[in-house]
């Protein structure tokens, strides 16, 4: 309202303030703050709700997915088809990394299997042409009629068929880096003892072995230093009569042993052991495999020859880890 006072040159104005558009907040501190904090609280949440349902989501699918070719299954593949394109882009790339793991595990697998049937077929070359060997021995100790050298030509001959023995034990097990030496042990007394047999002399023999397989490098000294045991209980315990032969393997901790033992004659002297060719050669395949070689008589008369050696490689665990061995003529 306008009232004039003083003619036209002094006029009073009385007003009031017209209603905006936040008036009635004015004076009401809690309502100004109130609607920009629940308006940043939704905005807050609907970007939560984007980034689960666009981002997150998908991120720990792909972990999952992830998990999966951890553990070796990599025939699982991704399903991103509705994620945004850098989701789906990396989804992508693991089922190319998959696919290019799976082509190679195939490709080395057959390379692998490619090199073990190598590895067979030259065991099995190796066998024959020993086996060969062997029998050409067999041949010229025939001929001989010095019984010192046919008994040295059969010694050579026994050594040359424990050696085609050990080949053919590589090339028949299920591992070409292992044998099973409880089975190869009954093998090679078997081959060994067959002589004896033929002649009508009885050898009574008793084998038993822990569970164990054993590298080949090891298997070749072992096998040998067995022949040159069973062979000097044939020449000198045997002869003519037959007797008791024991081929005992063992397993203690960390330390593995070869006794082999047989009987004597009755009221004979006690056995021993030379300084021969026998001797020497058990008492260097000791040391080939880090061991060493003891002779001493035993109660039955005759002799006992001990290999022990350090270092097992293996023994089983369950029945079913056990390899069998082959016996296939």
């Amino acid at each position: 309202a306008v009232s004039a006072l003083v003619g036209d040159d002094l006029y009073a104005v009385l007003s009031t303030p017209s209603e905006g558009l936040w008036s009635w907040a004015q004076g009401n501190v809690l309502s100004s703050v109130v609607p920009p904090l629940l308006a940043f609280i939704l905005a807050l949440a609907a970007v939560w709700v984007v980034t689960e349902q666009v981002v997150i989501r998908w991120l720990h699918y792909l972990q999952r997915i992830a998990s999966i070719y951890a553990r070796g299954r990599f025939s699982v593949r991704a399903k991103a088809a509705e994620a945004p394109p850098e989701i789906r882009q990396l989804a992508d790339t693991l089922d190319l990394m998959a696919g290019t793991i799976v082509e190679r595990d195939a490709d080395l697998h057959e390379s692998l299997q490619h090199k073990d049937d190598l590895m067979r077929e030259i065991h099995h070359r190796v066998k024959n042409n020993l086996q060969i060997i062997s029998s050409m021995v067999s041949m010229q100790q025939r001929a001989l009629s010095d019984p010192a050298a046919k008994s040295a030509m059969n010694d050579t001959r026994q050594r040359i068929s424990a050696l085609a023995l050990v080949y053919r034990a590589l090339y028949q097990g299920p591992d070409l880096r292992q044998v099973d030496l409880g089975a190869f042990l009954e093998e090679l007394t078997a081959q060994l003892i067959v002589s004896e047999s033929s002649s009508g002399r009885v050898v009574r023999t008793r084998v038993e072995a822990d569970e164990l397989v054993i590298d080949p490098d090891k298997l070749a000294p072992l096998a040998l230093f067995a022949v040159e045991a069973i062979s000097n209980a044939q020449k000198h315990a045997f002869a003519g009569r037959g007797g008791d032969l024991d081929v005992l393997f063992r397993v203690r901790d960390e330390l593995a042993s070869l006794e082999i033992s047989n009987s004597g004659e009755p009221d004979a002297p006690p056995a021993t052991l030379g300084d021969g060719v026998g001797r020497t050669l058990m008492t260097a395949f000791a040391r080939q495999l880090g061991g060493k070689a003891e002779f001493t008589p035993n109660d039955k008369g005759g002799l006992s020859a001990l290999l022990s050696f350090p270092g097992p490689e293996k023994q089983y665990e369950t029945p079913a880890a056990k390899l069998q061995f082959k016996r296939n003529r």
